[in-house]
């Protein structure tokens, strides 16, 4: 039997100590009364695997556990939250295992199973299927059990989910690669927001989670009607969902409600992902079912009448545990800065997780999510960045209908996810997911001018068509995943071989455009609606895509490591502009990557990659054949520096890019004028990227960005646009972000937390008269106080979390995105304030 001995420093042996124990635990001896101590520790551990709820209890603890290896194999705690003695932490993290502890010397003790009956020697795989041995009988003397495995991956998920609610580090992420793949062994920057940085920050768009990493940027040009931001300079619509493509976010705004963590992967992601922005994509992976009870309740009250709730339960539906389920909900009724701007929705995601058996666990997961947000047009530049004869705009006015504005979106998903292991170094994958978007209820009003008078703003109007509706679309994706890790030649391979089958399809799609009244700034009526029809639009597109991917993670070398991957697409799209007419075109696709990690030492990773890129031009322009354009592609080269330091609780990656953006459309200079336009165009992004996530100490998390982003027009037929900065890319931004809670003393509990996020000057676009937007530095900051309650209370709760968050603390006044460099400029958020209460079951 191994024996295995975990301290607060990871691996360090207790030499000779435990020799002599072995032979006790082997033949089931009875334990000794637990070890009795006057001093407390506050304990936070929920739920999880044996192995690490027992790391998390010695590092609070600093006691030395001893036990064999096959004991904790596939066990999972119930987990300890609450002050207690040592002694008593650790019988609770014990409960329902089949194990008990016994001393050796003073805080040094070592685990062994319990005399206990077959039923409770069974319930000691925790979540995992039960299993009676062949010929046990009830009560029997010689009965055993014989527990049936929980699924690794399982496993694994119920680890990472536990990292990422109590630290701000990953070190592991599946957006890469496609496989749990650690992520210093990826040469290419990727980057992950844990739920810790969400709750703690209280971000409910992606957006605004995703401010942290070095080279995004905000590109929020409504009051959270879309999700908009921009990736090494370039605008990134590949929004992801638990590795299936996701589009209805960008129409529909993510929130964070039942997020678990946010990966982002830099570049170009074609060689696994197919057809995307050249800029990377980001891949939500959402909350999962788990074995034991967990309930919290959330209830905000913020500025501009601000009113939300959020519910989270899982647990078991059987007794066996081999069912789980989980359901998170949120509700919000909320205003905004803007005038008559609402920011409600409402959305409720159920998910079902069956492990079927040892080797096979199966999810199934639904999503409904309906958001009312009416429109916004934003404000022009004479009276916010420029000087305005009548005075500045206020940052609260409204452009469009006021009160008679009428958007209402809504999309629905419906997926599963199933695994099978067929041992330790093979499995497959094979994920689906569903999802209807629907644009209901349009009634809106854009600004399209301002007249001489700088006050009289023109603008147009659009209306859905006869049911008020104007917009279907239906994803389906599927994917399938062999996974196979196995020596060739002396060397280690990882692969991977995978075929993926996407179709985005968009019912007819008509409305009309109306004329709409003028708007005086600085005396707005509201009373008039839309005017007469300019004329009608109609459109109806379907897009499907076929492909197959192949990647190899080889190890040259135990410290020197080659990635390469290929994937073939073949896309075809069909649009009818009009009911009568329809264009088509059918494109292929050869996307690879190539990248070397070398590691001189352990913590530090020296990697370099180069990769392609593709993405589908489904623009109205045509060419003068008539006929749709050929597929952009992308270019990237990259080198950078990873660490992982102080245990793996310190992350930084430090990155140098050049990226390439090309077959852009431009206009035809001869055939411009009928609409035609020509393939000539290229845009370049290049710079230096510094990201870094930190556990320093106990309950002290740092995360931090920097990047310097060079992005310009390199070609184009319009002389004007040559080396032009790309609309809204600052040359620097940084970004830094801390929360500390105190361990001990009188203020232990309380917590507190801030940040700075800085970006210089910004080209408000590429098109239209040069306009500089000045740069700015925001401020924010929270408090905090986590306490855990006594055992037996009448709310029957574990902790009260009280939380007030700060955005924009000094209220300074910026841009934080423009349509375009004249007519619609969009503010941030003025000072807002937070307040939390949450409660945990």
């Amino acid at each position: 039997m191994i024996f295995k001995v975990r301290s607060k420093i990871r691996g360090a042996m207790v030499a000779g100590l435990l020799v002599g124990e072995l032979g006790s635990i082997a033949y089931g001896a009875s334990p000794t009364q637990p070890v009795q101590s006057d001093q407390t520790f506050a304990f936070e551990i929920p739920s999880q695997p044996l192995p690490s709820a027992l790391d998390a209890f010695i590092k609070v603890t600093n006691w030395q556990v001893g036990y064999g290896s096959d004991l904790a194999q596939g066990v999972v705690s119930p987990g300890v939250t609450g002050q207690y003695p040592p002694g008593e932490a650790l019988t609770r993290i014990l409960d329902g295992t089949g194990l008990t502890y016994r001393s050796i010397n003073g805080d040094t003790v070592t685990l062994e199973r319990t005399n206990t009956s077959a039923a409770s020697a069974a319930a000691a795989v925790g979540v995992g299927a039960m299993a009676a041995a062949e010929g046990m009988s009830s009560g029997g003397a010689g009965s055993q059990s014989k527990p049936v495995k929980v699924p690794e991956i399982f496993v694994k998920d119920v680890r990472e989910r536990e990292n990422d609610t109590k630290s701000y580090v990953a070190e592991e992420a599946s957006t890469a690669t496609r496989t749990d793949t650690p992520i210093r062994d990826v040469p290419q920057s990727i980057q992950v927001i844990t739920r810790k940085v969400i709750e703690e920050q209280r971000t409910f768009r992606l957006a605004d989670s995703l401010q942290n990493i070095a080279g995004i940027v905000t590109d929020r040009n409504t009051q959270g009607l879309n999700d908009a931001f921009l990736i090494r300079g370039f605008s990134v619509t590949n929004i992801y969902r638990n590795g299936l493509i996701d589009p209805s976010n960008i129409n529909n705004a993510t929130d964070n409600y039942n997020v678990q963590r946010l990966e982002v992967l830099k570049g170009p992601a074609s060689v696994l992902y197919g057809q995307g922005d050249p800029g990377g994509i980001v891949n939500l992976v959402t909350k999962k079912p788990l074995a034991d009870p967990y309930y919290s309740a959330n209830v905000m009250i913020g500025s501009y009448n601000f009113y939300r709730t959020e519910l989270d339960a899982t647990g078991p539906l059987n007794a066996s545990k081999t069912v789980l389920y989980r359901i998170n909900f949120a509700g919000q009724k909320a205003e905004s800065f803007v005038d008559y701007v609402k920011r409600d929705l409402i959305a409720v995601s159920p998910a079902i997780t069956w492990l079927i058996g040892a080797k096979t666990t199966l999810t199934v997961e639904a999503d409904y999510l309906k958001r009312q947000n009416p429109d916004y047009g934003g404000l022009p530049a004479l009276g916010t960045v420029l000087p305005n004869i009548n005075g500045a705009l206020p940052r609260n006015r409204n452009t469009t209908l006021g009160e008679k504005e009428r958007y209402e979106r809504t999309q629905t998903r419906v997926g599963y996810d199933l695994t099978h292991q067929f041992n330790n170094d093979w499995a497959i994958r094979n994920a689906y997911r569903y999802t209807i978007f629907e644009e209901n209820q349009l009634l809106s009003a854009f600004p399209t001018g301002l007249l001489p008078d700088q006050r009289t703003l023109t603008r147009a109007g659009i209306e859905g068509g006869s049911t008020g509706s104007i917009w279907h679309r239906h994803f389906h994706n599927m994917f399938t995943n062999v996974t196979g890790h196995f020596p060739l030649l002396g060397m280690d391979h990882r692969l991977l071989m995978g075929f993926e089958l996407r179709q985005d399809k968009t019912d007819p799609t008509q409305g009309v455009f109306r004329t709409a009244p003028n708007l005086d700034l600085f005396a707005p009526s509201y009373g008039q609606g839309l005017g007469e029809q300019t004329f009608a639009f109609f459109s109806k597109s379907d897009s499907k895509m076929a492909g197959a991917y192949l990647q190899d993670l080889i190890e040259l070398l135990p410290n020197l490591k080659f990635l390469g991957g290929v994937r073939f697409d073949y896309v075809h799209q069909s649009i009818n502009p009009t009911p009568s007419s329809q264009l088509t075109s059918d494109d292929t696709a050869v996307s690879p990557r190539l990248g070397l990690v070398y590691q001189p030492i352990e913590p530090v990773s020296l990697y370099t990659s180069w990769t392609r890129g593709f993405l589908p031009n489904t623009a109205d322009t045509l060419n003068p054949s008539g006929q749709l354009f050929k597929p952009e592609r992308s270019t990237q080269y990259e080198v950078g520096i990873k660490t992982f330091f102080l245990d793996n609780r310190v992350s930084t990656t430090l990155a140098w890019y050049h990226l390439t953006r090309e077959n852009l459309l431009t206009p035809d200079p001869t055939l411009g004028p009928l609409g035609y336009s020509l393939q000539t165009g290229e845009q370049r992004s290049q710079g230096i990227e510094l990201d870094v996530t930190a556990s320093l100490t106990s309950g002290w998390n740092v995360i931090a960005s920097y990047a310097y982003t060079d992005a310009e027009v390199t070609k184009d037929n319009d002389p004007s646009l040559l080396h032009k900065r790309l609309g809204f890319v600052p040359y620097n931004k940084a970004t830094l972000w801390s929360t500390y809670y105190f361990q001990e003393g009188l203020l232990q509990g309380f917590g507190v937390g801030g940040g700075v996020f800085g970006y210089t000057s910004r080209n408000a676009s590429i098109f239209g008269p040069e306009l500089n937007i000045p740069g700015f530095v925001r401020v924010d900051a929270a408090l905090y106080y986590n306490h855990n309650l006594p055992v037996e209370n009448w709310l029957h709760a574990k902790q009260v979390n009280l939380a007030v968050n700060f955005r924009n603390l000094f209220d300074q006044g910026y841009i934080e995105s423009a349509f375009n460099s004249t007519t619609r400029l969009f503010y941030g958020e003025p000072r807002t304030v937070l307040a939390t209460l949450g409660l945990k079951f």
